[in-house]
């Protein structure tokens, strides 16, 4: 490959031309095998450190970094480096035309400085934050489509070894592959990160909307028509019911899908803290504002906000977050620049919304803003359909989690779960699950393995019976009694027998038929 140059006059500061190279075979040898390596890595760091670790070797330097574009602020940030500037070139940053990196940048050319002390775009702050002395660089940038993604910088600082023509011709072959791979390692750390959003929307964890009632269908089918639809939405509903679950089954069925699903616990954090996290900040806007951070708000971008306990924010947030739904731009605290954004809304909450509204304690425009699509997601106790699959799923999952072989709940058992009025609803089923899945015995789930809070649970696992159809308050209080009288007569069925006024034979039969053991 022949790199065509700008003739110059000034063998300090060497910028493109179009002379003939005049590089050795031996050199276009290791050329080409440097760049051959570039087709190694696709993973975006590994290639970074590929990029500088391979240049310097190609130009027998005594260090070497890489510099990218930040696509926020514009500046250039130290990536990677090698040599004994690597720790404190980390800290590194340059606006376009700062220094000889943001000048190579900025003009989109190379250059040679084989005395930088004489040169006025050497910035002396780099060499005092890393220790290094600098006394030649050659720079170059990377470019892709017209697009600089950065630069590419080699050091000496030996005063014999100067750079020269052919250096530059390398570096500059060297820098277009280069650019070529960084560019494809950006793509696809960009797809792979897309792909982690997608597999989080639609984790297992998260696809446990299980619809067995009427009453969940008929939200369900409402739910799948608005995620076709940017309108925003407002979940209702106890604490517990699943509302987080359905807002991520929204966000995975709608056109959003591949962008980021990103949820806010509204009453988590302080008034202070939730600002920052939703809207970001400007570096210096507050105290402990070291650097400007990203909002949630942008951090979503193209995708969905799940707003949780949205009627526990406070009247000045919900002014911004009206001008977000309304403008659909903001700024981050401490900032002047309007930010637009392209996100989907949904809020959830416990709080009657209608009622904070007469109180003034929740602005009517946003509840209306907030409403376009409105569904209230009802408690457990009145979608009872729901908990046999639904405690199946826990089951596998937590089974699954510790490493037991699958379990399965029993008739008497699933019988008190679907009476049981599940004050906590979803989230308490699944802690229940979870609860027995750790501590039972055996592979069968039975009533005595599930703690509910119904009277004198605490003292007598019988006192749940009366929750059960008769029947099956029967045979599990069958059950309870063998294995009690097995206990006490320390684990000798004979004994139990006998205690329980039953022939050993019987005993055992009735031991196999219930799984006592």
């Amino acid at each position: 490959m022949r790199a065509k140059f700008l003739p110059t006059d000034r063998m300090d500061d060497v910028a493109v031309s179009d002379m003939p190279s005049r590089t050795t075979h031996d050199q276009l040898d290791a050329l080409l095998s440097a760049s051959r390596l570039l087709t190694s890595s696709i993973e975006l760091d590994a290639l970074l450190r590929l990029i500088v670790t391979t240049v310097t070797e190609l130009l027998s330097a005594n260090a070497s970094s890489l510099l990218l574009v930040d696509s926020v602020t514009h500046e250039l940030t130290v990536k990677v480096a090698t040599g004994p500037v690597s720790a404190g070139l980390k800290e590194v940053r340059l606006k376009m035309g700062q220094g000889i990196a943001g000048w190579v940048a900025e003009r989109k050319k190379g250059v040679i400085v084989n005395d930088v002390g004489h040169d006025p775009r050497f910035e002396p702050t780099v060499d005092g934050s890393t220790g290094f002395t600098t006394q030649s660089i050659i720079a170059v940038p990377l470019i892709e489509e017209g697009s600089v993604l950065g630069v590419l910088e080699v050091l000496n600082t030996s005063k014999p070894k100067r750079f020269d023509q052919v250096d530059l011709d390398l570096l500059t072959a060297y820098a277009s592959h280069a650019a070529v791979a960084l560019r494809n390692a950006q793509l696809f750390s960009v797809i792979r990160e897309e792909k982690r959003l997608l597999e989080v929307s639609l984790d297992e964890r998260y696809r446990t909307l299980i619809v067995e009632s009427l009453a969940m269908r008929n939200v369900v089918e409402i739910a799948e028509k608005a995620a076709k639809s940017p309108a925003t939405i407002l979940l209702l509903g106890e604490s517990g019911v699943g509302k987080e679950i359905l807002a991520r089954s929204i966000h995975a069925w709608s056109p959003r899908a591949a962008k980021p699903f990103v949820a806010v616990n509204c009453v988590a954090l302080s008034d202070h803290l939730l600002e920052s996290e939703l809207f970001g900040h400007e570096k210096g806007s507050f105290t402990g504002a070291t650097q400007q951070k990203k909002g949630l708000l942008e951090v979503a971008q193209g995708g969905t906000v799940f707003l949780d306990e949205i009627g526990d924010m406070k009247p000045g947030l919900q002014a911004k977050l009206l001008r977000v739904l309304q403008d659909h731009k903001f700024e981050r605290v401490g900032g002047t620049q309007p930010i637009r954004v392209d996100i989907r809304v949904i809020a959830a909450t416990n709080q009657d919304l209608k009622t904070a509204v007469q109180e003034k304690r929740f602005r009517k425009d946003l509840y209306f803003r907030l409403n376009v699509v409105g569904m209230t997601i009802p408690p457990l106790r009145e979608r009872r359909d729901d908990v046999p699959a639904l405690a199946q799923f826990f089951v596998s999952r937590y089974s699954k989690d510790m490493k037991r072989p699958s379990m399965v709940i029993d008739p008497a058992a699933m019988a008190l779960l679907r009476e049981y009025d599940w004050p906590g609803n979803v989230r308490e089923l699944g802690n229940m699950i979870e609860r027995a899945v750790v501590l039972a015995a055996g592979e069968v789930l039975r009533p005595a393995d599930f703690v509910l809070d119904v009277p004198d649970n605490a003292e007598n696992p019988a006192g749940q019976l009366m929750f059960l159809p008769f029947h099956h308050s029967v045979e599990e209080f069958k059950r309870l009694r063998l294995q009690e009288a097995i206990a006490k007569a320390g684990g000798s069925k004979v004994k139990a027998a006998k205690a329980l006024e039953l022939q050993p034979t019987y005993l055992s039969r009735l031991c196999k038929q219930m799984g006592v053991t």
